[in-house]
C-alpha cells in the first residue's frame, strides 16, 4: 500500500488500505480478551474478601486502560497515513485518526463486555472472533449493503466496520480526483468481449475514466448512505454502550459469585496428578 498515488489502481489499494486498518485493530483487540479474564478472577476473590466495590475496580481498569488504547491507536494511524500516501491535509488527517481511535476504543469494549458476560475463556475465545468476522461480512467491503435481503440487513447496523468504514471512505475519497491514462483504458478495454472490443478499440481516446473522482466510487459501493460525522457519532455510542454493558454483567455474575453461585468459578485450578506427585 505503499505510496498509492492518484492513478486508476489507487483506487482499490486505497479501500483495501482503509479495511485493513480496521480490520487489524478490531481483531487486535481480542488480545485483550485473555488478560481481561485473568484478572477478572483477580477481581472476583479481592472482592469476595470485601477489598473494593465492583464499579470502582471497573471503572479505574477503564480509565487506566483507555489513554494506552487511544495512543496506540494514534501511533499507528499516522505511520499508516503517510506510508499509504493518503490525501495531506491537516483536516483529513484528523478525521483518520478520530475515526481509528473510536473504532478501537468501540472494539476494546466489546471484548470487555464480552469477558464479563462469559463464563470462561473458552466461550469467550469463541464468541469473540465469530462477531467480529460476523460484522466484517457486513461492512461494505465484501457485500454491497444494498444488495442484502431484507431479513438479514438489519445486521449492518451492529457492525463496527459499517460505520468505521463509512466514516473513513468519505473521509479520504471525497474531493478526490483520479488520473486515467492510456493504460488505465486499454485495461478496461480488454475485460470486453472481442464483438465489443473490436467496435469500442477506434474510439478508445474518448471512453471517460473509469473513475474519474472519490464521489463515484463511493456511490458505486453504496457508502454515501450515512453521513461521516453520523457514523462517527454510531461508533461513539458503541463505545459507551458496550462498556455500560460490560459494567452491568461484571455487577451482575459478581452478585452472583456473592450470593454462593459463582464460587467454583474462583477456585484455583487442580494441579496435575505429575504436579502432585512431585509435591509429595
Amino acid at each position: 500500500f505503499r505510496s498509492v498515488g492518484l492513478g486508476q489502481a489507487s483506487v482499490q489499494d486505497r479501500t483495501g488500505a482503509l479495511y485493513f486498518v480496521l480490520t487489524s485493530q478490531i481483531f487486535s483487540s481480542q488480545a485483550s480478551m485473555r488478560v481481561f479474564l485473568e484478572e477478572r478472577d483477580l477481581f472476583f476473590r479481592e472482592r469476595l474478601s470485601g477489598a473494593y466495590r465492583t464499579s470502582a475496580y471497573f471503572w479505574a481498569k477503564s480509565l487506566a486502560d483507555t489513554p494506552n488504547q487511544v495512543m496506540f491507536a494514534m501511533m499507528f494511524s499516522m505511520i499508516m497515513y503517510f506510508m499509504v500516501g493518503l490525501q495531506l491535509s491537516v483536516g483529513h488527517l484528523f478525521v483518520f485518526c478520530l475515526s481509528v481511535v473510536l473504532t478501537t476504543l468501540a472494539a476494546e469494549s466489546y471484548v470487555v463486555m464480552v469477558g464479563a458476560a462469559v463464563p470462561d475463556d473458552r466461550t469467550a475465545a469463541v464468541l469473540g472472533p465469530i462477531a467480529f468476522a460476523l460484522m466484517s461480512l457486513f461492512g461494505g467491503f465484501f457485500l454491497n449493503i444494498e444488495s442484502l435481503p431484507w431479513y438479514v440487513s438489519w445486521l449492518q447496523y451492529t457492525s463496527l466496520f459499517r460505520f468505521s468504514f463509512q466514516a473513513l471512505m468519505q473521509n479520504e475519497f471525497r474531493g478526490l480526483n483520479f488520473t486515467c491514462s492510456e493504460a488505465d483504458a486499454h485495461k478496461w478495454v480488454e475485460r470486453l468481449d472481442e464483438s465489443t472490443r473490436a467496435h469500442v478499440e477506434e474510439f478508445i481516446h474518448l471512453l471517460p475514466c473509469p473513475v474519474p473522482n472519490g464521489e463515484t466510487h463511493l456511490e458505486r459501493l453504496k457508502l454515501d448512505t450515512i453521513d461521516m460525522w453520523t457514523a462517527l457519532g454510531w461508533l461513539l455510542f458503541y463505545f459507551v454502550a458496550f462498556r455500560a454493558l460490560a459494567f452491568a454483567a461484571l455487577r451482575w455474575r459478581t452478585s452472583k459469585m456473592l450470593q454462593g453461585e459463582g464460587r467454583g468459578a474462583i477456585q484455583p485450578k487442580a494441579k496435575p496428578d505429575g504436579a502432585k506427585l512431585k509435591g509429595q
